[in-house]
């Protein structure tokens, strides 16, 4: 380990021992549904007060580590056995581990108020993370398009752009002067947009979601530019997997609902619905993969949704990593990680720690020819939604659910198809 590092010296001693005995097995109480608990490692293991944002880093040997903002720093945990997640490291700082994100074998972890670390990981599997600058000032949310090499700091006014092609010595190369509370940004590699590099910035207070080309870092310049019903505070948002659809939180607005924007035209995006739990809870961090959300509810922890149809994404499991309460508020379940190549997903709770999750049976709910509720099951519910669409189908915008055959009107051969897949 190295200085800035909080010393853990053997793998099977000291903090990592911590957390080999203390992680809870299966659900351990948690309200859930088709989400279980591979393990759990509370504030205290690491030796803080709160956590708040995750994300995830595989070592070239397929090795999965676990990374979380913490109150002292920021937590390098092995994952590779989710029941059995050992802590290698905890780098500290003055202040909390707000945000981080990877690039090669690299993470940046900021906070408001700074200062910015980068943190080389390539001795992980060894047991070694090491600090390798330190950087004055800070960020509330970090993007790293990892296919341009370009890091985007969201520090709630402009947004800066920052040049990786050294990474242990970023370069300050443009600023955009919106205001910018976080953002995805993407390079297309097809379509009307291929070759461009587009941040989807997500602006906070302004109740906007701005589209901004950033290809040419001396010349960025905003495509489009919407918003949505009752906008309060546009905090976060994914796409879907083909780029047709950009799902929103916000943080602010008192109601919990998951705004769908249509962002296939750049120039012209415009909201199309929405999705909720149902529940008061305030909606934090998302991210999309395979066709399902996973969604960080503070309060009501992670909500995973199936988006076979993507504009009514249907809730078909979650994990409730505070079970206190469902109420409007800021404690509970921060972000989410659900790309890790093994399907295990993390969960960072401010006050609960790290949560590890299996999600195999949220995700086994597919995306079956009939099951036009989303519901995993083709029945009756189904059966009445097809006959309530008996006839020509209304194509635009939202498509066609029930027309199962694609002729353009839903007939007996979409019945058929139900049918044959009923159950």
């Amino acid at each position: 380990m190295t200085s800035g590092s909080l010393n853990s010296g053997c793998v099977l001693a000291g903090w990592a021992c911590v957390a080999l005995l203390t992680a809870m097995p299966a659900s351990a109480g948690f309200p859930a549904k088709n989400v279980s608990l591979y393990a759990h490692l509370s504030v205290q293991d690491f030796g803080a007060k709160f956590a708040e944002d995750c994300w995830g880093y595989v070592s070239p040997s397929g090795r999965e580590y676990a990374i979380i903002g913490l109150s002292t720093g920021t937590g390098f945990v092995e994952i590779t056995d989710p029941t059995n997640p050992v802590i290698v490291d905890v780098v500290l700082t003055p202040n909390q581990g707000r945000d981080m994100k990877v690039f090669g074998h690299f993470v940046y972890s900021s906070s408001d108020s700074g200062p910015f670390h980068i943190i080389d990981v390539q001795e992980i599997d060894n047991g070694v993370v090491t600090l390798v600058d330190t950087l004055e000032g800070g960020t509330h949310n970090i993007a790293i398009n990892e296919q341009s090499g370009f890091l985007y700091a969201s520090v709630g006014g402009a947004m800066v752009v920052v040049s990786l092609a050294d990474p242990v010595n970023p370069e300050l190369v443009a600023i955009w002067e919106g205001q910018a509370h976080d953002a995805q940004v993407v390079t297309y590699t097809d379509g009307p947009y291929a070759g461009r590099e587009i941040a989807f910035v997500f602006a906070g207070s302004s109740h906007n979601v701005d589209i901004v080309d950033v290809t040419d870092k001396s010349d960025l310049f905003l495509v489009g530019s919407t918003t949505y019903p009752n906008a309060a505070y546009t905090h976060q948002g994914w796409l879907s997997e083909d780029r047709r659809y950009l799902y929103v939180s916000d943080e602010l607005d008192d109601i919990q609902r998951t705004n769908i924007l249509d962002v296939s035209d750049l120039s012209n995006p415009f909201p199309v619905g929405e999705f909720t739990t149902g529940l008061p809870c305030t909606d934090h961090n998302l991210y999309v993969r395979d066709g399902f959300v996973f969604e960080a509810n503070y309060t009501s922890g992670l909500r995973v949704f199936n988006a076979c149809d993507p504009v009514n994404p249907v809730e078909v499991g979650f994990f409730d990593t505070y079970p206190a309460n469902d109420d409007p508020g800021f404690s509970g379940a921060w972000s989410t990680y659900p790309f890790f190549p093994s399907g295990t997903v993390i969960v960072s709770d401010r006050s609960g720690g790290l949560f590890i999750l299996d999600v195999s049976a949220a995700v086994g709910v597919g995306c079956s020819p009939g099951d036009l509720d989303g519901d995993g099951d083709v029945d009756i519910f189904d059966l009445l939604l097809l006959l309530s669409d008996w006839g020509v189908c209304q194509v635009p915008p939202d498509g066609c659910p029930a027309d199962l055959d694609g002729d353009g009107d839903v007939g007996v051969l979409d019945l058929l198809i139900l049918l044959a897949n009923w159950g």
